[in-house]
């Protein structure tokens, strides 16, 4: 059982028991977000091919939620994806989850039609979104 209540999928159990070897040795990076000493947020950015990065397993603690935490992770991890070359960031979400639904949607994200949703499907995940990475302008 994931921290947030939900029952872990396969998928959940194999990144969360070696995320270095499931993420980091595959080209992706795990990013931590703290506060007051103690981690509060993660997201990882997932290699996924050529230019192609995916964001997963992001959250912040219910405690620390509303401090702008999960937008400041979004943004580092849309930095560095730009920095290691990406040209396009997709992530899998669901739709009961409409403030971190507005929270992509305002950083760029845009839904994509279930014809280009990827082949890998999560029990949770309902909607799926990409954001295309501008090279040219860097304030995200």
């Amino acid at each position: 059982m994931h921290a947030c209540g939900h029952p872990l999928e396969g998928s959940d159990e194999k990144i969360l028991g070696d995320p270095v070897a499931e993420i980091v040795d595959k080209g992706g990076e795990v990013f931590m977000a703290h506060l007051d000493g103690k981690a509060v947020g993660c997201v990882a950015l997932v290699y996924t091919g050529p230019e192609r990065f995916s964001l997963a397993k992001m959250a912040v603690s219910p405690a620390a939620q509303g401090k702008g935490i999960g937008r400041a992770l979004l943004r580092h991890a849309i930095g560095q994806a730009r920095e290691m070359g990406a040209l396009t960031l997709r992530l899998g979400s669901n739709t009961r989850l409409q403030s971190a639904i507005h929270l992509y949607e305002s950083l760029g994200f845009v839904h994509l039609p279930p014809a280009d949703w990827p082949d890998l499907r999560y029990a949770r995940a309902n909607t799926f979104m990409e954001l295309k990475i501008d090279h040219t302008n860097i304030d995200i």
